[in-house]
C-alpha cells in the first residue's frame, strides 16, 4: 500500500468516528482491576530475577480484553517497546472509537518514526481533550517530520513553552526515553551466568545509576540486591569482581549522603582503588565514576592524577575498548591543559565510535569550522542522530551567510529526539530553533 493510500484511509478512518469517540473510565477501572495481580506479580517478583522475556509473556497471557490489552500494553511502555506496540495496535483495532486507545496508538506510531500516521489519532484526541498542550508537542514534531512546517510552527506555539516548559521537556521524553534498561539488565545476568565478569561490572553500574529518565538517577535497591546475590553465587564472595562492587555499592551509597568523606576515603583504601597510585577498577563507567566522587571529595588532585596516571589510563582504555576510560582522560586533559587535544578526540570518534569526542573535535575547530568539511560530513554520517554535530553545521551556514533552513529543521528534528542543545537537556534550545525558523536570524 503506497503512502498516499495509507494517509487517505487513516484520514478517511479519522473522519468516520470521530463523531462517535467515547471515553470509558469505569471500563479501564474494571480492567485495572483484572489484571492488578498480574501487574503487581510480574514488577514485584518477576522482573527481579526472572528471564525479562519470559516474564513479559506471562504478563501478555493476562491481556484478553481490549481494555486489559491496553492497560498491559502501557505497562511495557518503557520495557519492551515492540510488544508494547502490538498491543496498543491490537487494542486500537478492536475498539477504534476509545479515545485512549487513540492516544496510546498515536504514541507508539510517533515512537516508531511513523509520523504521519500518527497525526490523525492525535487530532482525534485533541479535539476531546483541547486543552492537553502535549498533543500539540507531539503533532509539531510529527508535521515536521511530514514537511508541513508552518502547521508544526502553529502547534509548537499552541502549547505554549513559556508556560509548560517542564512538562514539554517530559512529554519528549515519554516518547524518546530509553526503553532498554530492563532487558539489558536481563541479558547481562545470562552473560554472568557464562561466566563473562565485564557483564558483572556492566549490571552494577546500570543498577546504581539507573536512569530514572533524561535528568535523573536512582539506585534500584531491589533489583542491586538480586543481582549482587547472583554474582556472589556465580564467583564466590571472595572474588575480586565481587568484592569490587559490594565496594563500589558502598561509595556510591556514601556519597549520596552528607559528612560521609571519611567513610568515603576508608573504603577507598581498604578496597585499593585509585587513591595513592592504587588501581583503576577495569571497566570505564564504574572508573570513571570512582574519579568523579574522588575529584568531588578532593581524595585526589587532578593535576597530580593526570601527570602520573595519564598513560595508565590511555592504555587501559585501548586494551579494553573503552570509550568512558578515554572520556577520564579526556576530561583531565581538560581540566589541566585547558583542552582536548585533537589526537584524543580523533581517537575516542574513529577507534571507539564514540559520539562525545566527535562533537569534541568540532568544538575545538572553533571558527576554523567549514560547513563543507568532509570530517563534518562523515561525522554526521557515523551519529546521524547528533543534535550537536547537526548544530555544528547549521552554525556554519550562518557565518558563511548560506542559505540555512534545510539544516535548521534537521536540527529541530534531532533536537526533538534528544534535547542536547540545553547541557540540562531542557527544551529551552528548542524554543531558540522555532523562534528562527519562524522569524529568521
Amino acid at each position: 500500500m503506497n503512502r498516499k493510500l495509507t494517509v487517505l484511509l487513516l484520514l478517511i478512518g479519522f473522519f468516520a468516528h470521530t463523531q462517535q469517540i467515547e471515553n470509558n473510565q469505569e471500563k479501564i477501572r474494571e480492567a485495572r482491576q483484572d489484571v492488578s495481580e498480574p501487574l503487581t506479580l510480574f514488577f514485584s517478583e518477576c522482573l527481579l530475577e526472572t528471564d525479562c522475556d519470559s516474564c513479559i509473556s506471562e504478563l501478555i497471557a493476562h491481556a484478553k480484553s481490549a481494555y486489559s490489552i491496553y492497560l498491559i500494553g502501557g505497562a511495557l511502555y518503557n520495557i519492551d517497546s515492540e510488544k508494547s506496540f502490538e498491543l496498543h495496535q491490537k487494542a486500537y483495532q478492536l475498539l477504534p472509537n476509545e479515545l485512549n486507545f487513540n492516544l496510546e496508538y498515536a504514541m507508539e506510531l510517533h515512537r516508531k518514526g511513523k509520523f504521519e500516521d500518527a497525526i490523525p489519532y492525535y487530532l482525534i484526541y485533541k479535539k476531546e481533550e483541547p486543552s492537553d498542550f502535549r498533543i500539540d508537542v507531539w503533532l509539531s514534531e510529527c508535521y515536521l517530520n511530514a514537511g508541513e512546517i508552518e502547521k508544526s510552527i502553529e502547534h509548537w506555539t499552541k502549547s505554549n513553552h513559556q508556560k509548560n516548559h517542564t512538562a514539554i521537556d517530559k512529554a519528549l521524553h515519554l516518547i524518546h526515553g530509553r526503553t532498554d534498561q530492563l532487558k539489558k539488565r536481563s541479558q547481562l545476568r545470562n552473560q554472568i551466568a557464562l561466566n563473562n565478569t565485564k557483564s558483572a561490572y556492566e549490571l552494577i553500574y546500570m543498577d546504581l545509576n539507573w536512569e530514572r529518565d533524561w535528568w535523573n538517577t536512582t539506585i534500584q535497591t531491589p533489583l542491586l540486591e538480586k543481582d549482587l546475590n547472583l554474582i556472589e553465587e556465580k564467583f564466590g564472595s571472595q572474588h575480586e569482581v565481587y568484592q569490587d562492587l559490594l565496594a563500589y555499592r558502598q561509595i556510591k551509597e556514601f556519597s549520596k549522603q552528607t559528612d560521609k568523606i571519611d567513610s568515603i576515603e576508608l573504603v577507598f583504601k581498604k578496597r585499593k582503588f585509585i587513591l595513592d597510585g592504587e588501581r583503576l577498577v577495569p571497566f570505564g563507567k564504574i572508573s570513571s565514576d570512582l574519579i568523579r566522587i574522588a575529584l568531588l571529595n578532593k581524595l585526589i588532585d587532578d593535576q597530580t592524577f593526570y601527570s602520573n596516571r595519564k598513560q595508565e589510563v590511555i592504555e587501559l582504555a585501548e586494551k579494553q575498548k573503552d570509550g568512558d576510560l578515554l572520556n577520564i582522560y579526556a576530561y583531565l586533559e581538560a581540566s589541566i591543559e585547558g583542552f582536548v587535544s585533537e589526537e584524543t578526540d580523533k581517537k575516542g570518534w574513529n577507534d571507539f565510535h564514540d559520539e562525545r569526542f566527535a562533537v569534541s573535535y568540532f568544538i575545538g575547530l572553533a571558527q576554523k569550522n567549514k560547513y563543507d568539511n568532509p570530517d563534518l560530513k562523515k561525522a554526521l554520517q557515523d551519529f546521524p542522530e547528533s543534535a550537536e554535530l547537526q548544530w555544528v553545521k547549521f552554525k556554519c551556514a550562518i557565518v558563511e551567510e548560506r542559505e540555512y533552513r534545510a539544516d535548521l529543521i534537521e536540527l529541530i528534528k534531532k533536537e526533538f529526539k534528544t534535547l542536547r542543545a540545553d547541557k540540562n537537556r531542557y527544551s529551552y534550545g528548542l524554543k531558540s530553533y522555532f523562534h528562527i525558523l519562524e522569524n529568521g536570524i
